[in-house]
């Protein structure tokens, strides 16, 4: 006899919303949490983005995530001097940077406070299966171990989920990071609400083959990241404090803040990444959120994308067909194919080059591309139709009769990345439109 409708592995900001979800739909819902409830989560980025907002809106959150932090007003993406700028006052689009040890808790004790039930400290140790079809869990709490058995299972336990292994879901697109980074919480110095240089809520800052990053979070305080390639930064784990001012007060932005500013926790650190799109459904599991979908966290897309599929997955339970199951697997991939390989982009070690600091400069001066940008970030646009060829051009001939030749060195570069991206993203179309017609095959993609 089953326990639940669905279990859900995992009751952090992708977890906790799609129990939410199940649960308001009238299905029986039982939430794991392998930690106590109410702990941080420091491995991860904070922005909102608008979108995702709108999502928690959606859900009855939004005001709940609004009290946490102060509104962003702004995103700065900046490449040496070459800044492009996407101002959010004067929109309706609202974003936010709340610290998970703040986020993540404030969303389970809401979730708790609407009945659903979650469990802490229950760690899943196996699946229980019936034939090929996952129909519970074995788990382990303080008390012992015991089984717990529902139609669904799925996994939101994030990028090294437990279920995700145990189904041995396949990655079908992969990519790793060649760089390194160091964060911590600083006081908000006043200079951050005084200087004009920082008119915004989160910049991220590429000097050299350096990179740093400053979110204005809740509390007064600031996260402010550094880092740069893997052997640069591999080191600091001795001592990261030092290291982490030491490559801080060299920012042109961050040196000013951290003259007068004081460190709050003991710095964090990442040295690698790994990042995948993975299967999202089987027979009797599904993933959502880092568990089948992690990208590189340079431009924090991860909160907006959980929510994003948390909701997308919840109508697919409710629907409770196999075909509203495929659509919610191909639709993700549809969604996240082009966003993924920006994130790789802004990530890899040759993103800070004269194309992009030249794309940054010159639609930051064009209305209608800083535009095109907020709507990318906002999910009306996609990536590859930010930046159209012909105005690229423009661009690069303007460039050239100003006497700058230094982007054509690097438009291989970008016109490689287009065209896998377009052969990736014309895949799941495809794939997408046989689901639609009830076409429910598992064919994965195999790109080379």
């Amino acid at each position: 006899m089953a326990d639940a409708d669905v279990i859900v592995v995992g009751f952090r900001c992708a977890g906790a919303p799609l129990a939410w979800a199940l649960h308001r739909a009238g299905l029986k819902v039982i939430a794991l949490e392998a930690d106590s409830f109410f702990t941080d989560h420091p491995l991860s980025t904070h922005a909102i983005q608008p979108y995702g907002l709108r999502l928690f809106d959606e859900l009855g959150l939004g005001d709940l995530i609004r009290a946490l932090a102060p509104r962003n007003s702004a995103f700065r993406f900046q490449a040496e001097d070459a800044v492009l700028q996407v101002d959010l006052l004067g929109t309706d689009l609202d974003s936010r940077s709340p610290r998970r040890s703040v986020l993540d808790p404030a969303l389970q004790q809401a979730v708790l406070d609407r009945g659903v039930d979650a469990r802490e400290r229950t760690r899943v140790t196996d699946l229980l299966s019936d034939g090929d079809r996952v129909v519970g869990v074995r788990v382990k709490t303080p008390r012992g171990e015991s089984e717990l058995r529902a139609p669904l299972v799925v996994g939101a336990d994030g990028r090294n989920s437990t279920l995700a292994k145990l189904v041995d879901a396949p990655a079908y697109v992969e990519s790793s990071t060649p760089n390194g980074m160091y964060w911590s919480y600083f006081e908000k110095p006043r200079i951050f609400d005084e200087d004009p240089r920082y008119d915004w809520g989160a910049c991220i800052h590429m000097e050299g083959d350096e990179a740093r990053a400053i979110f204005a979070t809740d509390s007064d305080l600031l996260l402010i990241a550094g880092g740069g390639r893997r052997r640069q930064v591999e080191h600091w784990g001795r001592d990261p404090a030092t290291h982490l001012l030491e490559h801080l007060r060299r920012g042109s932005l961050t040196g000013p803040l951290v003259e007068d500013a004081r460190m709050v926790s003991r710095p964090v650190g990442m040295l690698s990444g790994r990042f995948f799109m993975k299967q999202a459904i089987g027979p009797g599991w599904a993933l959502v959120g880092d568990a089948g979908l992690h990208m590189d966290p340079t431009p924090g897309m991860g909160i907006a994308d959980a929510i994003r599929d948390a909701i997308a997955l919840a109508e697919a339970i409710a629907d409770g067909s196999e075909r509203a199951m495929h659509l919610y697997w191909r639709r993700r991939d549809v969604d996240s194919v082009g966003l993924y390989h920006f994130s790789d982009d802004m990530g890899s070690e040759d993103y800070n080059n004269p194309l992009t600091q030249m794309a940054f400069r010159r639609s930051q001066n064009d209305p209608v591309m800083r535009e095109r940008m907020l709507g990318m970030l906002d999910r009306q646009i996609r990536p590859l139709d930010v930046f159209p060829p012909t105005k690229m051009l423009r661009f690069l001939l303007a460039e050239t009769l100003a006497g700058n030749l230094a982007p054509w060195a690097h438009v291989g570069r970008s016109l490689g990345t287009a065209l896998r991206v377009t052969r990736q993203q014309a895949w799941f179309d495809r794939a997408l439109a046989r689901a639609e017609r009830g076409d429910l095959d598992f064919e994965l993609p195999t790109f080379v």
